[in-house]
Formats: C-alpha cells, sequence, structure tokens
C-alpha cells in the first residue's frame, strides 16, 4: 500500500470506518479521520477533523492532498432518503475538486431478488425502497465516474457480523445465543448465505483504496465458502455451550410487528434476501490483492468475545 499516502476516512467513528481506519495506519498511509464532532476513532495516529460531510466546500478542503476519500458514512436508517443524497454530492465534489479517487462502502440490497451467486457484473434490479435508494446513490457515483469528474471503487458486501455490528442476525443470532435463548432466523435458515466478516469489510475498503487503478469498478468483499443460517447458529452455539436451536422470523411475523416497531417494517422489506441464495462472490477481488477471507468460525468467535453491549 501506498506509504505515507493521505487517505480520509468519511464516517470514521462508525464501526467500519475505525476499522478502515486501524487498516490503512497499519499499512503506513496517513489518515485523516472526518466525524461531525471530531471524536476519537481508536486511533492516535489519525488526524481527526469535525467537519460536516454533506457540506461540499467543508469536505473538500479537509480532502486536500488525499490520494482516496473512503466513503464509510452509514446515517440511521430512517434518514437515509434525507441525509445520503446531499453526502453523496458533497464527496462527489471533493472527489472531483482534490482529484482523490472515492471509495464507496456499498451493500448488496440494489441486485433484488437473485437465483445464484451475486457477482460486479450484476444489474441493479431493487425490490425494496431501500434497494431503490442503494441503486440511486451508486449510479450517482458512476455517472461522476463515466463524465469524468471522479475515480471510483464501490466495495460491497453482504449481510454484515462483528463485534458493534448492529444488522439482521447480530441480536437474533448472536445476542440470543449469548442469552442461551433460541436463535431467530429472517427467513430460510437452510439456504446458502455469506455473511461479511466487518474486518473484512473494512480491510478491502482499504485495500482497494490503496491500490485499485481502475477509472471505475465494483469490487465484492472475498467470502469463506457458503454456509447457511443454520451452520452458523451452530457454530455460534457450540462455541457459546448453548444449544443450537433456531427459529425462523417470516416475513407475515414481520409485517404484523411492524405495525407497531418501525424497525420491523423495515426488516420485513428486506427479508426477501434470506428467503433466496444470498452469495456474494468476491473471488476477483480475492484474486487481484491476495486478500483471504476470515472462517466463520474465527469471526464468530469474536463476536461472542465482544462485550455484549458491542455486539447486540
Amino acid at each position: 500500500m501506498g506509504e505515507q499516502e493521505l487517505h480520509v476516512v468519511v464516517g470514521a467513528g462508525g464501526v467500519t470506518g475505525r476499522l478502515v481506519v486501524r487498516h490503512l495506519l497499519a499499512a503506513g498511509c496517513r489518515v485523516r479521520a472526518v466525524t461531525r464532532d471530531g471524536r476519537p476513532v481508536g486511533a492516535s495516529r489519525a488526524e481527526r477533523v469535525a467537519v460536516d460531510a454533506a457540506d461540499p466546500v467543508a469536505l473538500t478542503a479537509a480532502a486536500r492532498g488525499a490520494v482516496a476519500i473512503h466513503h464509510c458514512a452509514m446515517p440511521p436508517i430512517g434518514r437515509w432518503r434525507r441525509d445520503f443524497p446531499p453526502l453523496t454530492d458533497a464527496i462527489i465534489a471533493a472527489g472531483e475538486a482534490t482529484g482523490a479517487r472515492v471509495v464507496y462502502a456499498d451493500d448488496t440490497w440494489m441486485y433484488g431478488r437473485v437465483t445464484g451467486p451475486m457477482t460486479p457484473d450484476l444489474p441493479s434490479r431493487p425490490v425494496s425502497r431501500h434497494g431503490v435508494l442503494r441503486a440511486w446513490l451508486a449510479e450517482r457515483f458512476e455517472h461522476a465516474a463515466a463524465a469524468g469528474r471522479i475515480r471510483l471503487s464501490i466495495v460491497r458486501a453482504g449481510e454484515l457480523y462483528g463485534p458493534g455490528v448492529h444488522s439482521m442476525i447480530a441480536g437474533t443470532v448472536f445476542g440470543a445465543i449469548r442469552r442461551g435463548r433460541t436463535a431467530r432466523w429472517f427467513g430460510t435458515p437452510d439456504l446458502p448465505i455469506t455473511p461479511t466478516y466487518i474486518d473484512d469489510f473494512a480491510r478491502t475498503i482499504a485495500t482497494v483504496g490503496c491500490r485499485d487503478r481502475a477509472t471505475s469498478r465494483i469490487w465484492h468483499v472475498p467470502h469463506p465458502a457458503a454456509t447457511t443460517g443454520r451452520e452458523l447458529v451452530a457454530v455460534a452455539a457450540t462455541q457459546a455451550g448453548r444449544s443450537a436451536a433456531v427459529a425462523a422470523i417470516t416475513r407475515r411475523q414481520l409485517r404484523v410487528l411492524g405495525a407497531l416497531v418501525p424497525l420491523a417494517r423495515d426488516g420485513a422489506s428486506l427479508v426477501y434476501q434470506f428467503e433466496q441464495p444470498f452469495v456474494v462472490d468476491g473471488t476477483a477481488t480475492a484474486e487481484a490483492f491476495g486478500i483471504t477471507p476470515t472462517p466463520y468460525v474465527q469471526g464468530v468467535r469474536a463476536v461472542l468475545a465482544a462485550s455484549p453491549a458491542a455486539s447486540q
């Protein structure tokens, strides 16, 4: 990776951003950690700056001299439609003004319903309102790259897990097992899935930001061979010395609960991912950059070893 090159991490206070900062520092890079309030990001060698990343002028000033802007900002899901568009435009403006590569931490919701492994060349066919938004945001970045305004790397992950992660499997699987309760799985627990370990996501973002030379390209995080929800629960239960019982959470149950709990409404719109193969193919990324994914046993061990407050 590029020694002493400056990398700017937007959203450096989040779970992904903090890990990206660490990987960049470990590679010998200079890092400027951008948060709204200049908070500590768990790395004393990172330069901390307080910036509203949706302000293109302020963000451009923060990104001066950088070779890459790593976009790891993640507003609460209820504010996505309000916060993501101006944030996207500001990051494009900063990338254009400084010449820094934009590295966008993305998910796979824009692919919609699939029947096999998700590869980077799949078209966007979203089936949920969140998927439509994610598709639109990615297209904004890609259009800017096609127009020659920025150089772009999009890094896509599947369903995240790991210490500090809030996801559709964090509390219902790992949190439940830690408390000695039955694990609950959205959709069908016997379909193939490649959950993304959070540190593999961050490591891929950092590596791509340092080594990608394409004008515009989508990279998928490398994963171990596909597992299933039931197998993942068994791994976690064995390590915790608990029962490996798992119960399915159906879309109908979520819709009923969603009448009272907004988060359940979001879950109901996304549970389709767990009713089909949810396999992210990161083979091209692994081959291009020599990234070896974390085995599920090791990732699950890290989740269970983390404090409960950090992993629910």
